[in-house]
């Protein structure tokens, strides 16, 4: 026995009670394996020689069905080492591993189908990235080559934290196919694992934290903010000392006082409260962040903006994907005692709603943030700027993203990548407050004594949703938007240009992100089973009713799918009926004849929020049944052209990221699955028609119908009164069809509290004026252009009789007045 192998033998039982690890292995690695004809064929590359590292890591492959790294790799009877080391440190250990690499690379010359597969493994102790001008603590920093002494103190102090990170690995077949096997391809080798593992151990424990005071003292040296001190003093008439004491101020109400101590102790925590408060967290994409992080790519994490759980949701979920948790950008009315300074340690900044008129602290966060970004922390911010009251994405404020793409302009090195991230939840534990705001009760401010009654209504909440959706390279995205972006770059004390293309192009930008967002959004079992009762007549049906609706919503998502991203559950109606009824939030009523599920006023109301996460996913389905049941048989053409007239607005109300071209393939596709479902059947002149009206098949048909209702019905609103109002100034026509959109929903029983939103219908309004379906005459008034009216009686006719008459009487009522 070696004597590497005899300290193994015996430093095995203590370092296997004193150390305990997480293990983050990317996915395709079992894959791959799996598939390879000779399983055992995978090498580990490491980067250091320790001995208790080998054993922390013999235990973790073992526990993902990998080899042993202790076992040799036998290839036609010659023993290769399994492991292969790259501690700087030493000369002949790295040169020992170049030397293996290259007899691995031969071997692969000699036997065609051999595929060895070479795994990267990284072991983080304590996950401490250290501090800017001094080494880490001894005793829980994470050192590449600490010594037996300070490793000593390392498994004492840290062995309970360990991550233990298996990158993608590298097939040495297609290395070999591809580059050779010389010995300049083994350093090559050598080299790229080398920059790995730099890349993986600054996504893991992130870049060396400097001192909060180190940090202000160094911005306020600046060129940058000097010149704005030295504007503030010329415009504001102060002394150079009051604008540095300004300039300070700002920057102490906005830094954060990042503390890996306290994200160890939360990671604890939060694992016990999750445990407790969720049945789960589902999580999606998360091989996409670290992909990118790992290719040091600057991170920007965009999310949506459900609950105050969220900012303690998403740092979790990113912590225990095995990467640094994001800096954050949180508004300054949550810097409260003692909120505040936990937030500010566990990676917070704050930020002010609004910077119009302050020119000096638009400076100064401009340039707080440019030194996150510079010095490679992941950043969140919410681009809605706050908490959706009504369960649909906000309209995106486009401050945050404006900065990060004048962020490119000073000159940033390092590829930046945007990552939008869906956030959903089976219960949101502000939707009451929230209902009380949208009629009419101020927002409550932030407070101590709020986070501890909020705190005594914590209970079980089902389930958590995060996908990480498709991330945007804001430098390629740049190139492609606007090529000659790069003669803005500015440096130094230089203020970031506000060229003419940014505005343009941020707004795309935003765009995209809330489109992606949506893109990865996830159904569960309450939002589909509001998304049903919702729809039904008097918001009841049957249990029976309900389990087969449950079906047919996930059935045509997953057979026709909204995004690649997007993620709709496996169990069946039954299965989904069972998870959402431990919420409580439906009412149950048995009778001879069976259980009826109901929703009864405020809660009615209250499912709207839940409903309205995924209204995106199902509206062009519910709008081709709408069709269908209007008019009993049809041609595909004519749903296709209707799709492609209102996609605009669909795109402005729900960000769904599907193009005008896109809906005749989608359109089939949906119809294709109707039919399959017996909803539909094709008719020999290759036109479609509705099942009998009587059958159960008409019945779900017409239940995803009514899905679209509210959103016909809005539209259907602002085409009255642009075809029978005459011409009307902006405000005119805005005020009208708020008051309609009351009226109906007073009228009919519509519950949502969004029909009647302001801000929507002004939205839709300017849709329809850059669509051209709207003209201005000479006066500045508003007028339908002529296609509005045929458009108008297509729509009306996908609404009940009752609906149409209140919309037109209305209309004629107030022109009469």
């Amino acid at each position: 026995m070696s004597w590497r192998g005899f300290v193994a033998k015996v430093m095995y039982w203590p370092v296997r009670w004193l150390t305990r690890f997480e293990v983050i292995f990317d996915e395709t690695i079992s894959a791959e394996t799996a598939a390879d004809t000779g399983a055992q064929h995978v090498v580990y590359v490491m980067r250091s020689t320790s001995v208790t590292d080998l054993l922390v890591a013999q235990r973790a492959l073992r526990d993902a069905g990998l080899p042993d790294p202790t076992d040799p790799l036998l290839i036609n009877g010659t023993a290769h080492a399994r492991v292969m080391y790259l501690e700087q440190a030493k000369a002949d250990t790295s040169e020992a591993a170049i030397e293996e690499f290259l007899q691995l690379l031969k071997s692969h010359e000699k036997e065609s189908k051999l595929n060895v597969q070479l795994v990267p493994l990284g072991l983080f102790w304590g996950r401490k990235a250290g501090q800017e001008l001094r080494e880490g603590n001894t005793m829980v920093a994470d050192l590449d080559n600490p010594g037996r002494w300070r490793k000593f103190w390392l498994v004492v102090f840290s062995g309970r934290n360990i991550l233990v990170r298996g990158s993608r690995p590298v097939s040495l077949r297609r290395m070999t196919d591809q580059h050779g096997s010389s010995r300049r391809i083994a350093h090559k080798l050598a080299r790229v694992a080398r920059v790995h593992f730099v890349r993986l151990r600054h996504a893991v424990a992130g870049p060396k934290v400097a001192h909060r005071d180190r940090v202000i003292k160094e911005l306020l040296a600046s060129a940058a903010l000097q010149k704005a001190i030295a504007d503030e003093v010329k415009s504001k008439k102060i002394s150079p000392e009051k604008a540095h004491q300004r300039a300070y101020d700002y920057l102490d109400e906005i830094a954060a006082k990042y503390s890996d101590t306290l994200v160890r102790m939360l990671d604890r925590f939060m694992g016990w409260m999750w445990s407790r408060i969720y049945n789960g967290i589902h999580v999606e994409g998360g091989e996409r962040i670290r992909g990118l992080a790992q290719a040091g790519h600057e991170v920007i994490y965009v999310p949506c903006h459900r609950s105050h759980m969220d900012y303690l949701l998403l740092s979790y979920v990113i912590y225990k994907e095995g990467l640094v948790p994001p800096h954050i950008a949180a508004g300054v009315n949550l810097d409260f005692f003692p909120a505040g300074p936990l937030f500010r340690r566990g990676g917070a900044f704050f930020i002010r709603r609004s910077f119009k008129g302050n020119k000096l602290y638009s400076a100064v966060f401009r340039e707080y943030l440019n030194r996150l970004f510079q010095k490679g922390y992941p950043v969140e911010y919410f681009t809605e700027g706050g908490r959706s009251r009504t369960g649909r994405l906000l309209s995106p404020k486009t401050g945050m993203i404006a900065m990060t793409i004048q962020g490119m302009l000073r000159g940033q090195q390092r590829p930046m990548s945007i990552v939008p991230v869906y956030i959903g939840y089976e219960h949101v534990m502000e939707v009451g407050t929230y209902l009380k705001e949208l009629k009419g009760k101020s927002k409550e401010k932030e407070s101590v004594w709020k986070v501890i009654s909020s705190l005594r209504h914590l209970r079980n909440f089902g389930q958590g949703f995060v996908t990480f959706g498709a991330p945007i390279n804001v430098g390629q995205t740049l190139d492609k938007l606007t090529p000659n972006w790069r003669d803005s770059i500015t440096h130094g004390a230089e203020e970031p240009e506000r060229p003419k293309w940014l505005t343009p192009t941020v707004n795309l930008v935003a765009e995209q992100i809330m489109q992606r967002i949506n893109d990865a959004a996830g159904m569960n079992s309450v939002n589909l089973s509001a998304l049903a009762l919702l729809s039904a007549e008097h918001h009841t049906l049957s249990r029976e009713e309900l389990v087969a609706q449950l079906d047919v919503y996930t059935k045509l998502l997953r057979d026709v799918p909204y995004s690649k991203d997007a993620y709709v559950p496996a169990e069946s109606g039954e299965e989904l009926w069972q998870l959402a009824k431990r919420h409580d939030k439906f009412t149950v009523v048995a009778d001879t004849m069976g259980e009826m599920i109901r929703l009864d006023g405020t809660s009615a109301i209250a499912m709207t929020y839940y409903r309205n996460n995924i209204m995106h996913m199902v509206i062009v389905p519910a709008i081709v049944a709408a069709f269908a049941c209007a008019h009993h048989r049809f041609e595909i053409a004519d749903v296709v052209k209707l799709l492609e007239q209102v996609q605009p607005l669909l795109k402005e109300e729900l960000f769904i990221s599907h193009t005008r071209e896109d809906m005749k393939l989608w359109t089939q596709a949906i119809v294709d699955h109707m039919q399959t479902e017996g909803m539909l059947t094709e008719t020999e002149d290759g036109s479609y028609a509705t099942t009998a009206r009587d059958s159960s098949a008409y019945f779900k048909l017409e239940l995803l119908a009514r899905a679209a209702g509210e959103t016909l019905q809005r539209y259907a609103i602002l085409f009255e009164l642009l075809q029978q109002g005459g011409p009307e100034s902006r405000a005119q026509l805005e005020q009208a069809s708020v008051e309609l959109a009351e009226r109906l929903s007073a009228m009919h029983g519509v519950n949502a509290p969004e029909f009647f939103d302001k801000k929507l219908l002004s939205a839709l309004i300017s849709t329809l004026k850059r669509q051209d379906l709207i003209e201005v005459n000479s006066e500045g008034n508003f007028v339908a252009h002529a296609d509005v009216g045929e458009l108008s009686d297509t729509i009306d006719r996908l609404l009940e009789p009752a609906v149409v008459q209140t919309i037109r009487q209305s209309v004629q009522r107030r022109l009469q007045d």
